[in-house]
């Protein structure tokens, strides 16, 4: 049984403000817990903090979640929410949002159809919602999740963040697919609401990453989340 959560984000902000993302967490979360901030400056890849974090910060029936620090969690005590849907299913992996299907691009939100979640948006001056599926009742199956919030089961997963994507794009993927292929449940719940201060632009280093892994992945590319 699960009954605590490691929240971990990397981040290249100030003290203050890395603070009050913790006081935040602290505020909305509801259950036992534990924030781990890895300051980071570019000289970690993503991969690599949270490859580290699980290393050094697993706890005792916990669950991790590695999270953005741009988001807000605007769904109270959204950590009891979480736990209960480890506790009460079978996923290994469970984010708020995703998709069924990864085509050969590698470009998963290339057909919105097959996406699943609810995210809220924000470039500081307007706010909008990114409904990407009718709201889930519980999870549902996808072979991949956003990494704006990736939350799961230290002791199920089978394998943890690939080192050899540097930066910060495409851990994501390259973490949930693998785990995919060898078994690891992976889903999608809108019960949990975050408003992203992002757009979520691409850029050459996600560019690179992309072409890294639509090479590694070739003979398996598109995927399609089967029963």
């Amino acid at each position: 049984m699960k009954n605590n959560i490691v929240v971990v984000f990397s981040s290249h902000c100030s003290e203050k403000f890395n603070n009050d993302f913790i006081v935040h967490i602290g505020a909305t979360i509801g259950v036992q817990h534990k924030v781990v901030c890895y300051p980071n400056f570019n000289q970690f890849s993503l991969s690599q903090v949270y490859n580290q974090a699980i290393q050094e910060h697993t706890e005792k029936d916990c669950i991790f979640v590695m999270c953005h620090n741009d988001i807000w969690f605007k769904t109270s005590k959204w950590g009891k929410l979480l736990l209960s849907k480890f506790n009460n299913t079978n996923y290994d992996i469970i984010g708020v949002a995703g998709s069924t299907y990864l085509p050969e691009s590698g470009r998963w939100w290339e057909d919105n159809k097959k996406m699943l979640g609810i995210v809220e948006h924000t470039n500081g001056l307007t706010q909008w919602v990114s409904q990407y599926s009718p709201e889930i009742y519980g999870v549902k199956d996808v072979v991949l999740i956003d990494g704006l919030f990736m939350s799961f089961n230290p002791d199920t997963i089978i394998h943890k963040f690939d080192e050899s994507y540097k930066g910060f794009h495409l851990y994501d993927l390259s973490f949930c697919i693998p785990n995919y292929f060898d078994g690891c449940n992976i889903g999608v719940t809108t019960s949990i609401r975050i408003l992203h201060e992002s757009i979520g632009e691409t850029d050459q280093e996600w560019e690179l990453n992309r072409q890294q892994f639509v090479k590694q992945w070739e003979d398996e590319l598109p995927i399609t989340y089967i029963k």
